[in-house]
Protein backbone atom coordinates (compact mmCIF):
# COMPACT_ATOMS: atom_id res chain seq x y z
CA UNK A 1 0.00 0.00 0.00
CA UNK A 2 2.88 2.75 0.74
CA UNK A 3 4.25 1.50 -2.27
CA UNK A 4 1.21 2.15 -4.00
CA UNK A 5 0.72 5.92 -2.66
CA UNK A 6 4.66 6.48 -3.26
CA UNK A 7 3.57 5.60 -7.13
CA UNK A 8 0.81 8.01 -6.67
CA UNK A 9 2.96 10.47 -5.54
CA UNK A 10 5.76 10.37 -8.22
CA UNK A 11 2.86 10.70 -11.14
CA UNK A 12 1.56 13.34 -9.43
CA UNK A 13 4.87 15.25 -9.35
CA UNK A 14 5.61 14.31 -12.97
CA UNK A 15 2.09 15.90 -13.90
CA UNK A 16 2.64 18.82 -12.66
CA UNK A 17 6.16 19.49 -13.59
CA UNK A 18 5.23 18.80 -17.30
CA UNK A 19 2.29 20.71 -17.26
CA UNK A 20 3.26 23.92 -15.26
CA UNK A 21 5.28 25.58 -18.46
CA UNK A 22 2.13 25.01 -20.54
CA UNK A 23 0.41 26.49 -18.16
CA UNK A 24 2.49 29.37 -17.11
CA UNK A 25 2.84 29.58 -20.85
CA UNK A 26 -1.08 30.27 -21.48
CA UNK A 27 -1.35 32.67 -18.79
CA UNK A 28 -2.50 36.06 -20.61
CA UNK A 29 1.17 38.38 -20.50
CA UNK A 30 2.80 41.96 -21.72
CA UNK A 31 5.72 43.10 -21.45
CA UNK A 32 6.68 45.80 -23.45
CA UNK A 33 10.33 48.13 -22.93
CA UNK A 34 10.88 51.67 -23.24
CA UNK A 35 11.96 52.14 -26.94
CA UNK A 36 13.63 54.50 -29.39
CA UNK A 37 10.71 54.61 -32.55
CA UNK A 38 9.86 56.70 -36.28
CA UNK A 39 6.74 57.47 -34.64
CA UNK A 40 4.88 54.99 -36.62
CA UNK A 41 5.40 51.89 -35.26
CA UNK A 42 6.20 50.35 -31.83
CA UNK A 43 7.72 46.76 -30.71
CA UNK A 44 5.95 44.68 -28.17
CA UNK A 45 8.40 42.50 -26.44
CA UNK A 46 6.67 39.43 -25.38
CA UNK A 47 2.62 38.45 -25.75
CA UNK A 48 1.22 35.58 -24.21
CA UNK A 49 -1.82 35.09 -25.21
CA UNK A 50 -4.92 32.23 -24.59
CA UNK A 51 -5.93 31.72 -27.94
CA UNK A 52 -5.47 33.93 -30.80
CA UNK A 53 -5.81 37.81 -29.98
CA UNK A 54 -4.84 41.19 -30.60
CA UNK A 55 -2.37 43.44 -29.17
CA UNK A 56 -3.34 47.15 -28.71
CA UNK A 57 -1.42 50.48 -28.49
CA UNK A 58 -3.53 52.87 -26.76
CA UNK A 59 -2.30 56.75 -25.93
CA UNK A 60 -2.35 57.36 -22.02
CA UNK A 61 -5.12 59.70 -20.94
CA UNK A 62 -4.28 60.73 -17.19
CA UNK A 63 -2.51 57.60 -16.64
CA UNK A 64 -5.10 55.42 -18.03
CA UNK A 65 -5.38 53.53 -21.56
CA UNK A 66 -7.18 56.62 -23.70
CA UNK A 67 -7.91 56.49 -27.52
CA UNK A 68 -6.50 53.59 -29.87
CA UNK A 69 -3.20 54.06 -32.02
CA UNK A 70 -2.84 50.85 -33.88
CA UNK A 71 -3.40 47.09 -33.48
CA UNK A 72 -1.84 44.11 -34.74
CA UNK A 73 -2.69 39.87 -34.42
CA UNK A 74 -0.70 37.72 -31.67
CA UNK A 75 -1.59 33.79 -32.12
CA UNK A 76 -2.23 31.56 -29.48
CA UNK A 77 0.96 31.15 -27.06
CA UNK A 78 3.61 33.16 -26.70
CA UNK A 79 4.74 35.96 -29.75
CA UNK A 80 7.97 37.75 -29.35
CA UNK A 81 8.95 41.61 -30.70
CA UNK A 82 5.34 41.74 -32.34
CA UNK A 83 5.84 44.89 -34.48
CA UNK A 84 2.42 47.65 -33.85
CA UNK A 85 1.57 50.01 -36.89
CA UNK A 86 0.22 53.21 -35.51
CA UNK A 87 -2.13 54.88 -37.58
CA UNK A 88 -1.85 57.64 -35.09
CA UNK A 89 1.90 58.70 -35.07
CA UNK A 90 3.45 59.17 -31.72
CA UNK A 91 4.70 61.83 -30.28
CA UNK A 92 9.02 62.08 -28.32
CA UNK A 93 8.44 61.41 -24.83
CA UNK A 94 4.94 59.85 -25.19
CA UNK A 95 3.17 57.81 -22.44
CA UNK A 96 1.74 54.52 -24.10
CA UNK A 97 0.15 51.16 -23.13
CA UNK A 98 0.19 47.91 -24.70
CA UNK A 99 -3.22 45.86 -23.98
CA UNK A 100 -4.19 42.47 -25.33
CA UNK A 101 -7.61 41.74 -26.18
CA UNK A 102 -9.51 38.51 -27.36
CA UNK A 103 -10.23 37.61 -31.03
CA UNK A 104 -13.70 36.34 -29.89
CA UNK A 105 -16.08 37.42 -33.07
CA UNK A 106 -14.76 36.51 -36.71
CA UNK A 107 -10.77 35.51 -36.34
CA UNK A 108 -8.59 37.77 -37.87
CA UNK A 109 -11.11 40.51 -38.00
CA UNK A 110 -10.78 43.85 -35.69
CA UNK A 111 -13.85 44.21 -33.65
CA UNK A 112 -13.64 46.54 -30.97
CA UNK A 113 -15.40 48.73 -29.66
CA UNK A 114 -18.45 47.87 -31.52
CA UNK A 115 -17.34 44.15 -31.35
CA UNK A 116 -16.68 41.20 -28.63
CA UNK A 117 -12.93 41.75 -29.06
CA UNK A 118 -13.02 43.07 -25.62
CA UNK A 119 -9.60 43.59 -23.45
CA UNK A 120 -8.59 40.13 -21.85
CA UNK A 121 -8.33 40.22 -17.82
CA UNK A 122 -7.13 38.26 -15.14
CA UNK A 123 -9.47 38.37 -11.46
CA UNK A 124 -10.51 41.76 -13.14
CA UNK A 125 -7.65 43.40 -13.94
CA UNK A 126 -6.93 44.10 -17.29
CA UNK A 127 -3.39 42.74 -19.02
CA UNK A 128 -1.68 45.50 -19.88
CA UNK A 129 1.55 47.33 -19.69
CA UNK A 130 2.61 50.92 -19.69
CA UNK A 131 5.55 52.09 -21.90
CA UNK A 132 7.15 55.48 -23.19
CA UNK A 133 8.64 56.45 -26.48
CA UNK A 134 11.54 58.64 -27.75
CA UNK A 135 11.13 59.87 -31.68
CA UNK A 136 13.76 59.16 -34.13
CA UNK A 137 13.30 60.47 -37.24
CA UNK A 138 14.53 62.48 -40.79
CA UNK A 139 12.20 65.64 -42.99
CA UNK A 140 13.81 66.53 -46.06
CA UNK A 141 12.46 68.22 -49.03
CA UNK A 142 13.07 68.14 -52.48
CA UNK A 143 15.42 71.37 -53.56
CA UNK A 144 17.82 73.18 -55.75
CA UNK A 145 21.54 72.83 -55.02
CA UNK A 146 25.05 73.56 -56.93
CA UNK A 147 25.80 69.99 -56.41
CA UNK A 148 28.25 70.42 -53.26
CA UNK A 149 25.74 70.49 -50.48
CA UNK A 150 22.14 69.58 -49.36
CA UNK A 151 20.03 70.85 -46.40
CA UNK A 152 18.00 68.36 -44.51
CA UNK A 153 15.16 70.11 -43.09
CA UNK A 154 14.92 68.00 -39.72
CA UNK A 155 16.25 65.20 -38.25
CA UNK A 156 15.66 63.76 -34.72
CA UNK A 157 18.43 61.94 -33.05
CA UNK A 158 18.23 59.87 -29.80
CA UNK A 159 21.93 60.76 -28.74
CA UNK A 160 24.45 62.42 -30.85
CA UNK A 161 24.92 60.72 -34.14
CA UNK A 162 25.38 61.50 -38.04
CA UNK A 163 23.15 62.41 -41.06
CA UNK A 164 24.36 60.21 -44.24
CA UNK A 165 23.41 61.72 -47.93
CA UNK A 166 23.97 58.53 -49.99
CA UNK A 167 23.19 57.76 -53.66
CA UNK A 168 20.14 56.02 -54.82
CA UNK A 169 20.73 52.64 -55.97
CA UNK A 170 17.81 51.39 -57.30
CA UNK A 171 15.26 52.37 -54.82
CA UNK A 172 18.20 51.54 -51.67
CA UNK A 173 20.87 54.00 -50.02
CA UNK A 174 23.50 53.15 -52.42
CA UNK A 175 27.33 54.75 -51.91
CA UNK A 176 27.92 57.89 -49.56
CA UNK A 177 28.11 61.06 -50.77
CA UNK A 178 28.54 62.83 -47.70
CA UNK A 179 28.22 63.56 -43.62
CA UNK A 180 27.24 65.86 -41.00
CA UNK A 181 27.36 65.58 -37.26
CA UNK A 182 24.00 66.05 -35.50
CA UNK A 183 23.30 66.87 -31.74
CA UNK A 184 21.21 64.90 -29.29
CA UNK A 185 17.49 65.82 -29.64
CA UNK A 186 16.02 68.00 -32.67
CA UNK A 187 18.09 69.20 -35.57
CA UNK A 188 17.00 71.67 -38.10
CA UNK A 189 18.21 72.82 -41.56
CA UNK A 190 21.47 70.64 -42.03
CA UNK A 191 23.67 71.61 -43.97
CA UNK A 192 25.42 68.45 -45.35
CA UNK A 193 28.54 69.05 -47.68
CA UNK A 194 28.97 66.48 -50.85
CA UNK A 195 32.23 64.78 -52.07
CA UNK A 196 30.60 63.57 -54.64
CA UNK A 197 28.65 66.18 -56.59
CA UNK A 198 24.75 65.91 -56.95
CA UNK A 199 23.10 66.27 -60.37
CA UNK A 200 20.20 67.58 -61.44
CA UNK A 201 16.68 65.71 -61.19
CA UNK A 202 19.62 62.91 -59.02
CA UNK A 203 17.45 61.18 -55.90
CA UNK A 204 19.54 61.08 -53.12
CA UNK A 205 18.35 59.09 -49.52
CA UNK A 206 19.25 60.45 -46.60
CA UNK A 207 20.17 58.02 -43.58
CA UNK A 208 20.52 58.36 -40.03
CA UNK A 209 23.51 56.94 -38.05
CA UNK A 210 24.84 56.42 -34.51
CA UNK A 211 27.95 58.00 -33.34
CA UNK A 212 28.62 54.76 -31.10
CA UNK A 213 32.39 54.92 -31.24
CA UNK A 214 34.60 58.06 -30.73
CA UNK A 215 32.47 60.56 -30.49
CA UNK A 216 32.59 63.42 -33.22
CA UNK A 217 34.71 60.71 -35.75
CA UNK A 218 32.49 59.33 -38.74
CA UNK A 219 33.05 55.49 -38.55
CA UNK A 220 31.09 53.57 -41.05
CA UNK A 221 31.00 51.29 -42.80
CA UNK A 222 34.31 50.15 -41.12
CA UNK A 223 33.60 51.16 -37.64
CA UNK A 224 30.46 51.23 -35.20
CA UNK A 225 28.44 54.33 -36.08
CA UNK A 226 25.62 51.69 -37.80
CA UNK A 227 22.58 52.90 -39.36
CA UNK A 228 19.70 53.67 -36.95
CA UNK A 229 16.97 51.10 -36.90
CA UNK A 230 13.55 50.75 -35.06
CA UNK A 231 12.73 47.42 -34.94
CA UNK A 232 14.43 45.63 -38.26
CA UNK A 233 13.59 49.32 -40.39
CA UNK A 234 15.96 51.69 -40.78
CA UNK A 235 15.23 55.60 -40.42
CA UNK A 236 15.67 56.84 -44.11
CA UNK A 237 14.32 59.31 -46.23
CA UNK A 238 14.20 60.20 -49.75
CA UNK A 239 14.75 63.77 -52.02
CA UNK A 240 15.28 64.89 -55.26
CA UNK A 241 18.02 67.24 -56.87
CA UNK A 242 15.32 69.90 -58.68
CA UNK A 243 17.25 71.68 -61.67
CA UNK A 244 17.46 75.75 -61.41
CA UNK A 245 15.52 77.19 -63.33
CA UNK A 246 17.16 78.67 -66.75
CA UNK A 247 15.31 82.36 -67.58
CA UNK A 248 14.39 84.68 -64.70
CA UNK A 249 10.89 85.17 -63.49
CA UNK A 250 9.03 87.95 -64.99
CA UNK A 251 8.63 90.92 -62.35
CA UNK A 252 6.65 94.00 -61.96
CA UNK A 253 9.95 95.57 -61.51
CA UNK A 254 11.45 94.55 -64.65
CA UNK A 255 8.79 94.13 -67.57
CA UNK A 256 8.73 96.99 -69.35
CA UNK A 257 6.59 95.49 -72.60
CA UNK A 258 3.15 96.67 -71.29
CA UNK A 259 4.69 100.16 -69.80
CA UNK A 260 6.59 101.58 -72.61
CA UNK A 261 3.52 101.97 -74.86
CA UNK A 262 1.66 103.98 -72.20
CA UNK A 263 4.51 105.87 -71.71
CA UNK A 264 5.11 107.06 -75.69
CA UNK A 265 1.86 108.11 -75.42
CA UNK A 266 1.85 110.25 -72.74
CA UNK A 267 5.43 112.15 -73.77
CA UNK A 268 3.68 112.73 -77.73
CA UNK A 269 0.22 114.05 -76.18
CA UNK A 270 2.90 115.92 -73.97
CA UNK A 271 4.41 117.56 -77.53
CA UNK A 272 1.39 118.03 -79.20
CA UNK A 273 0.00 119.79 -76.51
CA UNK A 274 3.33 121.89 -75.81
CA UNK A 275 3.45 122.70 -79.97
CA UNK A 276 -0.66 123.87 -79.78
CA UNK A 277 0.20 126.28 -76.72
CA UNK A 278 3.18 127.67 -79.01
CA UNK A 279 1.49 128.08 -82.11
CA UNK A 280 -1.32 130.16 -80.18
CA UNK A 281 1.46 132.00 -79.19
CA UNK A 282 3.38 132.61 -82.01
CA UNK A 283 -0.55 134.13 -83.62
CA UNK A 284 -0.82 136.49 -81.38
Amino acid sequence: MKRLATLFTLVVVFSLLVLAPAMAQTTPTVEVSDQVTDGTTVIVDRVVSDGQGWIVIHQDADGKPGPIMGFAQVQDGENTSVAVTLTTPATDGQKLWAMLHTDAGEMGTWEFPDGPDAPVKIDDAIVMAPFMVELVGIEVSDQMSDGNSVVIDKVISNGQGWVAVHQDADGKPGPIMGFAQVQDGENTNVTVSLSTPATDGQVLRVMLHTDAGEMGVWEFPDGPDAPVKVGDKIIVASFTINPAPTTLPETGATNTSNTLPLLLIVIGALLLTGAFAWRRAMVR
